[in-house]
């Protein structure tokens, strides 16, 4: 049974990289960037005023209130002429500062005595209300990093940079196979034995969330020549990831290993020391990443948070593949009597500028309610034990994770 790190370092080192597409700007947002963006030119481009008022030179405005010429009126696009001295230019929003100018006096700082004349009411310091030149960024610089998965205020840095279309990596194509005689569709009553397939929406669902294309195989039945013959059709996909669930710990009806073998895939790992998801399972065929995951439901999200999640993310190029634990301090304690490297669900907040984390109670791998309730999960070594106001390494959730 391998160790944790060992395992996930399996899974990476099987990852192909995703090749890059050409997108619009506009479609870009939760794709992965896949070059670097630089600045083209600086912004602002030129030096612009903050606000509404009079461009003046500040060592002009002495004692107030002072009255000086009005020289013109600028707005955002238009290009005021120079500032004669001992005078004041109208100036909007965005408009650049005329020639000459240093600073800017607030509209509601003047009045308009009239068409010639303009009082300011406070003399303003060299600088005040001015955007100047490059001080955002400057030309050259690096704006957006490959690996990036990209926001909407990333599109904006692009727009800056003249960007209409940028690289991305192309989506992860992943298709999702529940297996298991007892499950049911969502929607209908469990009969004896029978349980509704809650894996299914998880898996697909998640794996969207990551940017990939999902097709939802449905569910395999527990005979090992159906299971066959329904991987060896889903291998033939070709797709990129494929996941199952369930059928992979070590009942009598567990056949999901010796069917991905007949059908021809190669496995990597079977079993890991962690708690819950222990008996999950990885292996491949050509290109294809295939996970083969418990079937109990937070078995299943924890495998994926932590194998199947930093595998999307290496093929996208995002690093690191898996986030780091950060601390937090503990407002209880919490023990891993266990053998095996355990997450806990966690409730995470901040307190008087602190991260703290709260241990949830779990009734164990089934318990999808607490499971649904956590937004971090708490990392706990084997044979380990925590007291209250611990500092202990905590996962947080991400718009890449389940929980």
């Amino acid at each position: 049974m391998l160790a944790f790190e060992e395992a996930l370092a399996n899974v990476l080192r099987a990852v192909t990289p995703l090749t890059a597409v050409a997108v619009a700007l506009g479609e870009a947002a939760g794709r992965v960037l896949a070059e670097d963006i630089a600045a083209d030119i600086s912004l602002p481009p030129f030096d612009a005023t903050a606000m509404d008022g009079w461009a003046v030179r500040a060592a002009e405005v002495g004692k107030t209130p002072a009255l000086v010429a009005r020289a013109g009126a600028a707005g955002a696009g238009r290009v005021p002429g120079p500032l004669p001295m001992g005078a004041a230019w109208k100036v909007m929003t965005g408009a650049p500062m005329p020639p000459g100018s240093d600073a800017v006096v607030p509209v509601e700082d003047a009045v308009e005595i009239d068409a010639s004349t303009v009082r300011l009411d406070v003399a303003p310091h060299p600088g005040a209300h001015v955007r100047l030149l490059g001080e955002v960024f400057p030309k050259g610089a690096l704006l957006l990093s490959a690996g990036r998965r990209l926001t909407p205020a990333d599109l904006v840095l692009a727009a800056a940079a003249g960007r209409a279309v940028l690289r991305v990596a192309r989506p992860i194509r992943a298709a999702v196979l529940v297996t298991g005689d007892e499950i049911v569709a969502p929607e209908a009553t469990p009969g004896p034995a029978q349980i509704r397939n809650t894996n299914g929406p998880l898996l697909v669902s998640a794996l969207r969330r990551a940017g990939a294309e999902v097709t939802d195989l449905g569910v395999a039945r527990d005979t090992q020549e159906g299971l066959v013959r329904t991987l060896r059709a889903a291998l033939e996909r070709g797709d990129d990831v494929l996941l199952t669930t369930g059928g992979v710990s070590a009942g009598d009806y567990d056949y999901v290993a010796t069917a991905l073998t007949a059908a021809g895939a190669s496995i990597r790992f079977h079993k890991v020391a962690i708690r819950p998801a222990k008996p999950i399972l990885f292996a491949t065929k050509g290109a294809t990443l295939i996970f083969g995951l418990p079937g109990n439901p937070v078995s299943a999200a924890v495998a994926f948070d932590f194998f199947v999640r930093p595998a999307l993310r290496a093929a996208a190029g995002v690093r690191p593949p898996l986030p780091p634990a950060l601390p937090a301090r503990l407002t209880a304690s919490v023990k891993n009597k266990g053998p095996r490297l355990a997450f806990h669900p966690a409730s995470l907040s901040l307190r008087d500028g602190e991260e703290i984390v709260e241990p949830i109670d779990t009734k164990g791998s089934h318990d999808v309610l607490a499971h649904a309730r956590a937004n971090a999960f708490l990392e706990l070594p084997p044979a380990s034990s925590f007291a209250e106001g611990d500092l202990v390494s905590v996962h947080r959730s991400s718009a890449e994770s389940t929980f």
